[in-house]
């Protein structure tokens, strides 16, 4: 797979989870009783983002889509498993630092990239059955002008909140795949700190 396409697939990826939330901004609830039922409701989010926020700047989509992608995305395990390695040697402070450093990237990279769909511009969602450790995969795909579907494929687990995404495959790469070797690598060169000022000036970048 080329760099080109390991970066596109991963535009979409935070493309999808983003706009999803975005229903938010038209006081809907989160539906996130069932698997498909998250995907739902991240996929109404795009059409309500391409009809209601094509000219909102990306602090107010920011604000906007913040309280769905926490409801809809279990935001905390992802930034654990992403620094597996040195979770358990850090302090709780350490630790809530990260994850609140991370939710802010993300929900910023959400709010920077979004684009117009409509609501025939989405395949089917299928759910499959729980695997052992009782997650379920959720498939799905976008349509492009001129070019193959992108094929989405969500890992969701539940818990008390509900089934949230703890990870997304567009096009067959990971998204929580390349986050960990991303940010093993700011960790190793940098320390915790290293990687937090990384972050951050991701953050402040995509707002500009």
């Amino acid at each position: 797979m080329t760099t080109r396409t390991v970066a596109f697939a991963r535009r979409f990826v935070v493309t999808l989870a983003a706009l999803g939330a975005l229903v938010a901004a038209r006081g809907a609830e989160p539906v996130t009783n069932a698997p498909a039922a998250t995907i739902a409701t991240l996929q109404e989010g795009l059409v309500v983002a391409a009809a209601d926020r094509s000219k909102a700047t990306v602090g107010q989509r920011y604000r906007a889509i913040e309280p769905l992608i926490v409801a809809t995305h279990n935001l905390p395990y992802i930034a654990e498993f992403a620094l597996r390695r040195q979770w358990p040697s850090l302090s709780e402070t350490d630790q809530q630092r990260f994850v609140a450093a991370f939710q802010r990237l993300s929900v910023m990279t959400y709010a920077a990239r979004f684009g117009n769909v409509a609501r025939d511009s989405f395949r089917p969602i299928k759910a499959g059955m729980p695997d052992a450790n009782g997650r379920v995969q959720v498939t799905t795909g976008i349509a492009r002008a001129s070019q193959p579907d992108v094929s989405f494929e969500y890992l969701l687990q539940q818990d008390e909140s509900g089934w949230r995404i703890v990870n997304i495959v567009a096009d067959g790469v990971s998204d929580l795949a390349l986050k960990r070797a991303e940010y093993q690598r700011l960790y190793t060169s940098g320390g915790l700190d290293g990687l937090l000022a990384e972050l951050d000036e991701q953050t402040k970048r995509l707002e500009e």
